[in-house]
Formats: C-alpha cells, sequence, structure tokens
C-alpha cells in the first residue's frame, strides 16, 4: 500500500471514529435532547471521555487530510489557512469543554464556543476553496464542484444553526455536522483513489 493510502486511512479512521461516537452518545445519554442540546455537551458528565476522545479523531482526521491534501496539490493560501483553521478549532473545542446551559460561563466554555465556530465557519469556506483547486486536476475534476456545493450548503447550514431559536439549535448543529462529515469523507475517497505511488529508490 502506497504511503498517501495510509495517510488517507488514517484520515478515515479519525473521522469513522467521530461519527461512531456521536451516534453512540445518542444512545448512552438520553438525558440530552437532539433538538436543543449541543452535541458538545455529551462531553460533560457521564461518557464524557468518550465524546471527547470522539472529537480527537476529527482532529487526527483534519491533520491527515491536510498533509494528504498538500502532497497531492499547490494550494493556495486561503485553502490551507481555512482547513487548519477547522484542525486547529476542534482542537481547541476537544481541549476545553463547553458549559452547560444551567451552569454559569466560564472561560473554558468561551474558548470552546468560539473555537468550534471558528472551526465550522472556515470549514465550509475550505470546501469553497479546495474546489477550485480540486478543479485543476484532471483526476479531481469530478468532486470539484461537489466540494463547492458543500461548502456553499456548509455556510447556509452555519446560518441557520446559528440563527436558530435554542430550542432547534442542537438539530441544527447536528445538520451541520453530518454534512462537514460527508464531504471529510469524500476527500478522503479521493485521496485513497487517487493516491500518488512514488517511485521506488535504489
Amino acid at each position: 500500500m502506497s504511503y498517501t493510502k495510509k495517510i488517507a486511512l488514517a484520515s478515515l479512521y479519525g473521522h469513522l471514529l467521530f461519527l461512531f461516537v456521536f451516534i453512540l452518545m445518542h444512545f448512552l445519554r438520553p438525558d440530552k435532547s437532539y433538538l436543543k442540546n449541543f452535541t458538545s455537551e455529551y462531553a460533560v458528565g457521564d461518557f464524557g471521555w468518550l465524546m471527547t476522545l470522539g472529537f480527537l479523531g476529527v482532529v487526527t482526521g483534519a491533520l491527515f487530510i491536510i498533509i494528504g491534501l498538500l502532497l497531492h496539490f499547490k494550494a493556495s493560501k486561503i485553502s490551507v489557512i481555512t482547513l487548519s483553521l477547522w484542525c486547529v478549532g476542534m482542537l481547541l473545542a476537544a481541549l476545553f469543554k463547553t458549559d452547560v446551559p444551567v451552569e454559569k460561563t466560564t472561560v473554558k466554555g468561551l474558548i470552546h464556543g468560539f473555537a468550534a465556530l471558528l472551526a465550522f465557519i472556515n470549514l465550509g469556506i475550505a470546501m469553497i476553496a479546495w474546489g477550485f483547486i480540486f478543479n485543476r486536476n484532471n483526476n479531481w475534476k469530478n468532486i470539484a464542484k461537489q466540494s463547492c456545493f458543500f461548502g456553499v450548503m456548509s455556510i447556509v447550514l452555519f446560518v441557520i444553526f446559528f440563527m436558530s431559536p435554542p430550542s432547534f439549535r442542537g438539530l441544527a448543529q447536528r445538520m451541520l455536522i453530518v454534512w462537514d462529515m460527508l464531504w471529510l469523507l469524500l476527500v478522503n475517497r479521493g485521496l485513497f483513489r487517487n493516491a500518488i505511488v512514488y517511485p521506488k529508490t535504489a
């Protein structure tokens, strides 16, 4: 298996770990409503370590995606910066737990909230920026338009999430998360299918 295929698989496993934990927590924590409670609230209380592990899976997946894409493309500054901010934002969101609504606001909670918002909006921009880059490569042109579409819809879903009333903000966030994960899995697939095979050195 080529080096770049291993990178693609490492990224895939990180994102699948998050999706597994994301789904599992809805069964392990029935006290949290999928309509109004944020996903981050699963990291506070029972099985909180598991949700934190899931967030770190996203960070690992994002890091390997960045490495894999930079091996394939000469990327623009905006595409690298925005995707890197997604990675950094999710790392901060994993390290600093959110505030539970019934408790008072803390510095850690504010850092978590700001980092999460920064991550989500930058990922939407990154999808569009990478879409233009994908369009320059014949092997990636088939997902270039899809990437731009994902980006536009991600930003729309982010706005919907941000503007949603508290009673439905949890659901809006979950829709955004699932949509973003689909793009990340799409890129994982592209990295695996178009893996670079380096010539052997003597």
